[in-house]
């Protein structure tokens, strides 16, 4: 998988999830706004060398909002944008 298809997948992913939080936590709205659109920022410049900050910043996030656990890629995606390089 490269790279662009990558960040397009998993913000597309992004935004439907953040449409069903602000649904289910509206309370929340704020803190979930901010949370998404500081991931979309971080997955809009990924870059291969900044891949492991995404994928702790996701950890993180998904301590206080359990469901960004849905966006953490699988150890095989991982490795095929290692392997891909851009």
């Amino acid at each position: 998988m490269k790279l662009r298809e990558f960040k397009a997948k998993y913000l597309a992913k992004l935004l439907n999830l953040k449409k069903q939080l602000v649904e289910k936590y509206p309370e929340r709205a704020e803190r979930i706004n901010y949370i998404t659109d500081l991931l979309a920022s971080k997955l809009e410049n990924l870059r291969t060398f900044t891949l492991p900050d995404y994928l702790f910043t996701l950890h993180l996030v998904a301590k206080e909002i359990q469901e960004i656990e849905q966006l953490i890629p699988s150890e095989r995606e991982v490795e095929e944008l290692l392997e891909e390089g851009e």
